[in-house]
């Protein structure tokens, strides 16, 4: 009996740890299978076979030691948000459990001050820097330098308030609907102050930065990789998500009186200044989605290679944007790969801002406008209005699966130590 009490004591100790463990990683950016993976290294290392449950609002665990068994059930997962360094910070204290360096009440203890550490960077900071993302993406759309300053201004102060009402507790679909009015009206107002000849820019880019990228691209791979449930559940997400950020833009143009058309004019811009922008367009999500500093540079070669890449392809080939993407996202996997062995980082430290400005969220914004417009038409709107909204909505899913299978191939064909520590 007392051998018995011990064993219960000591896999009730490394399911809490292994639970939090899981937690830390869905919190901060993994998808479902790399979660069960670390999950189960972690478990073998201290003499357990796991089984594991993943949904978007939780984790069960059974532990299997022998003849005996013991489950627990994690307790509810807040948010999904992007956090690399805590990531990378959690993977490490992995390897110390398999490398025999940590144990079951060491791994706990880093693992608790982990998850209650302060945000990596200064708040006003990474606003700064993601003012800095969204007049990048302006340029890289086409947008006049009036745009560029509007969006940099607009998505400074919108972040700000972004944060602040996430700290009063509102849910994420409502945050990214107030960030996106705030940033849209903000910028509606600065085109038109500053005489921008590209206004609608000034509306389409600060949505840009709020667009749940990783969510959105963790669940196309979950649905790739069988994790149907929690696909399903981060898509779903995704979808709200933009979709609010679509009815924020709109609420910004009807205050602003800029207008978010359907057809939003997209030059383009020398490819030597293309690679400029889209560098600094990857160093302002480099801040949001706490990287560290020392592996900044190699999300810029990352964020700078695949945007210009496709933008080359585009060019002189003569590709599509769903081919164009693809090139350009593989090549960012296989970046991300190179660089995750040699600096010793999860590959999606570099992988997430090396695609992120691909992300078609110019395309989701521009078939939501087309889809409110379709509602007020009534019962018989323009079969134009109709085609290019639903053509819109097609380049929506193409361009975002080709950027999920670019990062998925490197991942498939990478050594499986490596892509366990992903």
């Amino acid at each position: 009996m007392p051998d018995e009490t011990a064993q219960a004591a000591e896999a009730e100790a490394a399911g809490h740890c292994l639970l939090q463990f899981g937690r830390i990683l869905l919190q901060n950016g993994a998808d479902t299978g790399r979660v069960q993976v670390a999950v189960r290294r972690m478990a073998t290392a201290l003499g357990y076979e796991a089984r594991m449950l993943i949904s978007y609002e939780g984790m069960v665990l059974t532990l299997v030691s022998g003849h005996h068994f013991a489950t627990k059930i994690g307790s509810r997962i807040p948010a999904m948000n992007v956090g690399m360094s805590q990531a990378a910070a959690a993977f490490q204290v992995l390897h110390d459990v398999v490398g025999g360096r940590c144990d079951v009440a060491g791994a706990t203890a880093r693992l608790d001050k982990l998850e209650h550490s302060p945000p990596l960077y200064n708040r006003y900071l990474v606003a700064i820097a993601l003012g800095m993302t969204a007049a990048s993406l302006s340029r890289l759309f086409g947008g006049d330098w009036m745009a560029f300053i509007a969006c940099w201004v607009a998505v400074a102060i919108g972040t700000v308030a972004r944060q602040d009402f996430g700290k009063r507790g509102f849910s994420p679909v409502l945050v990214a609907f107030l960030a996106a009015a705030v940033s849209g009206i903000i910028g509606g107002f600065g085109a038109r102050l500053l005489g921008s000849a590209t206004p609608a820019l000034c509306l389409v880019a600060p949505g840009m930065v709020i667009v749940p990228g990783v969510p959105l691209i963790n669940g196309v791979q979950d649905m790739l990789r069988n994790h149907a449930s929690i696909g399903v559940a981060r898509l779903g997400f995704s979808f709200f998500v933009i979709a609010a950020i679509g009815l924020g833009l709109e609420v910004g143009a009807l205050v602003s009186g800029v207008p978010l058309p359907l057809d939003i004019p997209s030059g383009s811009v020398p490819i030597a200044e293309d690679a400029v922008f889209a560098a600094l367009a990857a160093l302002g999500f480099v801040l949001l989605f706490s990287v560290p500093l020392r592996l900044a540079w190699a999300c810029a070669v990352c964020g700078l290679a695949s945007h210009t890449v496709r933008l080359a392809v585009m060019q002189w080939t003569g590709a599509d944007l769903v081919l164009g993407t693809l090139i350009a996202a593989l090549l960012a996997g296989g970046l991300a790969q190179i660089f995750a062995r040699r600096l010793d980082a999860p590959a999606a430290t570099f992988a997430f801002p090396g695609v992120v400005a691909m992300v078609p969220g110019i395309y989701g914004f521009r078939t939501i406008a087309g889809a409110l417009q379709i509602a007020g038409a009534g019962v018989s709107p323009s079969p134009v209005l109709v085609d290019t909204t639903l053509a819109l909505a097609v380049t929506v899913l193409l361009v975002t699966g080709a950027i999920t299978i670019g990062i998925a191939v490197p991942l498939a064909l990478a050594n499986p130590r490596v892509t366990a520590r992903v």
